[in-house]
């Protein structure tokens, strides 16, 4: 038997468990088919069930945004082929039907389990993410007191140098000290550390005069932030930009 918020489904006319999603690289989760005959008042209990959550679920939030499975439904199985489950959380993945069979309703249905359907989303949030950055060059990091920053763009530049304009004979003149400033405008996003580690290195660093040979930053460190799945998990990355100078 399948029991569906309190709705039991007797006689089975289909083995129930079953998986969805692609097995070779372990992103699955489990299925359940609940087929069988219903009583009509049973039909329309099963009806009700399904309106009611999907009420529920249409309402509830992004499944990937807020990293949890929302509204469920109960499932319970008696033992069959020696499988079981007891109030599993599930979604509807297919909405009820019923085709008339004499005096009852043949139904089928079918849910997922909830917890292992949000982890393969999850999971190939993750995976899509780590594709797209796996496929950028990798610029390395650069270390800025307590705060990683892993760069998206190349960081070495040059700042200050001498100017050239035209003098009224129609030659270059060129202005200022014959040397530029390196400079490092360093974009990318911190992984390792926080930002506010950033900011502490920020601060620390303008308080006292830079010695020759030493990075200045002539820029405030600033941030974005941006939801990641990492290990299953939402977690914040915060993207930053700033700009140092090395002291001649």
């Amino acid at each position: 038997m399948i029991t569906i918020n309190g709705l039991t489904f007797t006689p089975l006319t289909a083995q129930p468990f079953g998986y969805e999603g692609e097995a070779r690289t372990g992103l699955t989760a489990r299925t359940f088919r609940c087929a069988g005959l219903l009583t009509p008042s049973q039909w329309a209990t099963l009806v009700g069930i399904y309106n009611t959550w999907r009420d529920l679920r249409i309402t509830d939030a992004d499944t990937l945004s807020s990293g949890t499975v929302g509204s469920t439904v109960a499932l319970t199985t008696g033992s069959i082929n020696g499988l079981t489950v007891t109030a599993l959380a599930c979604w509807f993945t297919e909405a009820p039907t019923g085709e008339q069979a004499g005096c009852y309703v043949s139904t089928s249905c079918t849910l997922v389990d909830a917890a292992q359907a949000l982890a393969v989303l999850l999971r190939q949030e993750e995976k899509a993410r780590q594709g797209n950055e796996a496929r950028l060059p990798n610029l390395g990091t650069v270390t800025l007191g307590s705060a990683v920053i892993t760069l998206t763009k190349p960081m070495e530049t040059r700042r200050d140098g001498p100017t050239v304009s035209l003098s009224p004979g129609g030659t270059s003149i060129i202005s200022g000290a014959l040397v530029a400033h390196k400079a490092r405008q360093i974009e990318g996003y911190i992984s390792s550390g926080t930002f506010a580690d950033l900011l502490a290195w920020y601060d620390t660093t303008i308080s006292s005069s830079p010695a020759a040979g030493t990075w200045f930053p002539i820029s405030e460190p600033t941030a974005t932030a941006e939801i990641i799945i990492t290990g299953g998990a939402k977690a914040t990355r915060h993207s930053v930009s700033l700009t140092a100078l090395q002291i001649i």
